[in-house]
């Protein structure tokens, strides 16, 4: 995780540096101050806050900003894009009294991220959303502590004034559940039967079906992960296209894609490269010997041409699998234009351990 502090003056400064200090050691943190700030430090020294603001949007997930909440509002509005793209933004006073999650409350953590920081430096937090006003646990924070996606995001509104009004919500899932999801303790979702599936609100699932009712949501997980082979040179967009498509194809959601797989030989592959960047999803490769044991062990589909180019029997069904923890084929080898994509599903719900996910 990377956060980005910026402050305009020296207080402000000083501000960001209480938060910084205070952060765990696994975020990656940065600081960027206003050039009149005599004492920069260590922090990153700019003269436009709209010179920097573009790049920040990009590569961090949390960013926080000490100055006024409406410099701030007018600097990120032309970027703002939906829920589950925009970063968590945060705005704090020169003195750190006060803490106002601005954009992403629930899926970027904004809303997490203002009352941790409160803890932290002794501010008040000030959080707008109807949800958490009257102590409810609103689905997409789920969504997030659990590293799970939300679909389709229009629905969302309607799921959350429902829990506000009835004070519950009805919950299917094709999944079972380890005790230490603490959802599963929460009062104010009722968790139903297989029977009873077309009663719930939200539904934990990988394969969302079409003409959802209005006040119901898909909370996605992370199953799938997606072997790749390719001509060498492959474009993103033919990449893409070819993953969009074989997804849709077994009927699951884009969403739930966890990861790119390919051999080794195309570790420098940009389009890979690209299209996993566009995903948001990792991209890794492995040895040629690992999958050739892998489709001796599976008895996976074999290519002469494969073999005699590379010296392996295939690429993609194999990738897909090692990128499992313990998962099996869904998709077998299927070609698209210029690449071949097999899908593997886990078996299991993954379970998110990193405690900073789940309370930050």
């Amino acid at each position: 995780m990377k956060i980005a502090l910026v402050a305009l003056t020296d207080r402000g400064l000083s501000t960001a540096q209480r938060i910084s200090t205070g952060l765990p050691s696994t975020v990656v943190r940065e600081l960027f101050v206003h050039d009149k700030v005599l004492n920069p430090n260590q922090a990153q020294v700019f003269r436009r806050l709209g010179d920097i603001i573009p790049n920040l949007w990009q590569e961090y997930s949390v960013l926080v900003f000490i100055m006024a909440t409406g410099i701030v509002v007018r600097q990120i509005a032309a970027l703002i894009k939906s829920k589950d793209r925009d970063p968590a933004v945060l705005v704090l006073d020169e003195n750190g009294k006060f803490i106002i999650p601005l954009l992403s409350g629930h899926l970027g953590g904004a809303n997490a991220w203002a009352n941790h920081l409160a803890t932290q430096i002794g501010a008040i937090a000030v959080i707008t959303t109807a949800t958490d006003g009257r102590g409810l646990v609103a689905p997409d924070e789920y969504a997030r502590r659990y590293r799970w996606q939300v679909e389709p995001l229009h629905h969302l509104p309607a799921v959350n004034r429902l829990l506000l009004e009835q004070g519950f919500l009805n919950v299917w899932t094709s999944y079972p559940l380890k005790p230490e999801y603490a959802w599963l303790n929460d009062e104010h979702y009722h968790f139903l039967a297989d029977a009873e599936q077309e009663k719930a609100h939200v539904i934990l699932n990988a394969f969302p079906r079409p003409n959802l009712k209005e006040d119901c949501v898909y909370l996605v997980p992370p199953v799938l992960r997606v072997g790749v082979g390719c001509r060498r040179n492959i474009s993103t967009v033919a990449v893409l296209a070819g993953i969009t498509s074989a997804v849709a194809q077994i009927g699951a959601s884009l969403k739930a894609v966890a990861g790119i797989y390919s051999i080794d030989l195309k570790s420098d592959e940009l389009g890979l490269i690209e299209a996993a960047k566009r995903l948001r999803v990792p991209f890794q490769t492995f040895h040629a010997e690992e999958l050739q044991l892998v489709i001796e062990q599976e008895q996976l589909s074999r290519s002469k041409f494969v073999s005699e180019k590379i010296g392996v029997d295939g690429v993609c069904e194999a990738a897909s699998l090692l990128g499992t923890q313990r998962g099996r084929l869904v998709l077998p080898k299927t070609k698209y234009q210029g690449v071949t994509v097999a899908i593997s599903v886990e078996n299991f719900l993954p379970w998110v351990s990193d405690p900073e996910i789940l309370t930050i």
